[in-house]
């Protein structure tokens, strides 16, 4: 991505680059989020992840493996989850950009450049998105923290036990 010396913040969708290779960039109130290129620990449990939800969701949910989650409207704060859960029918969609009301899970392994960003501002965001699931991932400790958002529009530690996503085996999503 080039964005010159004199650009100017706040910057909005059409700023960013479009179907460009290299570094994750997302948007917050204007100014960017870039993540370098994850590592191959990374990619394998994204690839696992993604897998597992795939053969575990039911018809009528699609898992996808990185998508831009873009509340309708806003031109501020785009997202892109390394793992998602959305609705099926949002496939035959022309938009590149899914609502959050489309999204059923959102997933984000971290990585030493994004832990702060996924257990705190992604999280909150998240939440005022009302996106139902959110799962945190730590490839080191081997450990997916599991979030269900609660009537309060929070996050708690808990799936809810008649969801499909309790009964997703996720044992084997860790390299080596």
């Amino acid at each position: 991505m080039r964005v010159s010396i004199g650009t100017s913040l706040p910057l909005h969708l059409e700023d960013l680059p479009q179907d460009e290779d290299g570094p994750r960039i997302e948007l917050l109130d204007g100014g960017l989020l870039v993540t370098p290129v994850a590592g191959l620990g990374h990619q394998y449990v994204v690839g696992e992840l993604y897998s597992c939800l795939s053969v575990a969701a039911p018809p009528e949910w699609c898992a996808l493996p990185g998508a831009n989650v873009l509340p309708r409207g806003a031109q501020d704060r785009l997202l892109v989850p390394d793992v998602l859960v959305v609705d099926g029918a949002v496939l035959v969609e022309p938009s590149p950009y899914l609502d959050p009301s489309d999204v059923l899970l959102v997933v984000e392994v971290e990585s030493p450049a994004t832990k702060s960003t996924d257990r705190l501002l992604k999280r909150e965001l998240y939440a005022q998105w009302r996106i139902p699931h959110y799962w945190i991932v730590d490839v080191g400790e081997r450990r997916i923290t599991k979030l269900a958002l609660t009537a309060e529009h929070r996050y708690d530690e808990t799936v809810a036990e008649d969801s499909w996503l309790a009964a997703v085996d996720t044992t084997s999503v860790w390299p080596g």
